[in-house]
């Protein structure tokens, strides 16, 4: 039963995916209203009519830019980590993260690798062409809207569809699943807070939509639930150890 569990929550994650594309393809509104909330308008120069210009002020601010650096470079230090757990004990075994099995932190790696990296990066991103929030006449910019999940946007490479920095934020919280369970409830919420902070920072900036965002997030917990369940998922059992201790 618990080998299928992974399988059960990938499946329901891939629907509830395609239910909120579908919701933000059918009320494209939602993710342009709230973008305006962090567009300030001003009067464009060379005379210019008044409220036709302006600019997504949070990400000019330096702290606000220092924070996003921060974050940024988080679920990189975390992956690095992961690397080294990997491959140093096989020059000293006396280094190994024996309470964090192996398959795990492969699982784990591999998930970062092929969402951010390869789905979204690679795939998503270089030929969705979805124009970044910024880039759009709405706000300032040259090319036109396109709705989530549309192909036909005139963004020729790093588009907005999907985040990428959404999509480690949501790996970087998929990585509690590694955390003894005594560990994970302590953590848990700050590392949420620091996740969903990561990803939404990038639609407060105007370089992704909200739509962008949250399904960057889940996607990257789709593929962690994705392989965990192809390759396994060590699961410890504390209730069994103190019962034979």
């Amino acid at each position: 039963m618990q080998q299928d569990r992974p399988f059960r929550s990938f499946w329901i994650l891939t629907a509830g995916w395609l239910v909120i594309l579908l919701f933000f393809r059918l009320f494209p509104s939602v993710d342009i209203g709230f973008s305006r909330l962090f567009y300030t308008t001003s009067a464009c120069a060379q005379g210019g009519a008044a409220g036709q210009c302006g600019m997504f002020a949070l990400g000019e601010i330096p702290v606000f830019a220092l924070i996003r650096t921060v974050l940024y470079y988080l679920p990189v230090v975390a992956a690095i980590a992961l690397v080294a757990s990997l491959v140093v004990p096989a020059l000293d075994r006396r280094l190994d993260w024996p309470e964090i099995s192996r398959r795990n932190r492969l699982v784990a790696l591999g998930a970062w690798i092929i969402d951010a990296g390869l789905i979204v990066n690679m795939l998503l991103k270089a030929y969705s062409g979805r124009p970044r929030p910024a880039d759009t006449s709405l706000f300032s910019g040259q090319l036109p809207f396109v709705p989530a999940g549309s192909f036909s946007g005139a963004c020729t490479s790093n588009c907005s569809f999907i985040s990428g920095e959404a999509a480690s934020a949501g790996w970087l919280f998929c990585l509690l699943a590694l955390l003894p369970p005594h560990a994970r409830r302590w953590i848990f919420w700050p590392v949420l807070a620091i996740s969903v902070v990561t990803a939404l920072l990038r639609v407060f900036f105007g370089r992704h939509f909200l739509s962008d965002a949250i399904l960057a997030w889940l996607s990257a917990v789709i593929v962690f639930e994705l392989l965990a369940a192809i390759f396994g998922w060590n699961e410890r059992d504390t209730s069994a150890k103190s019962s034979t201790a």
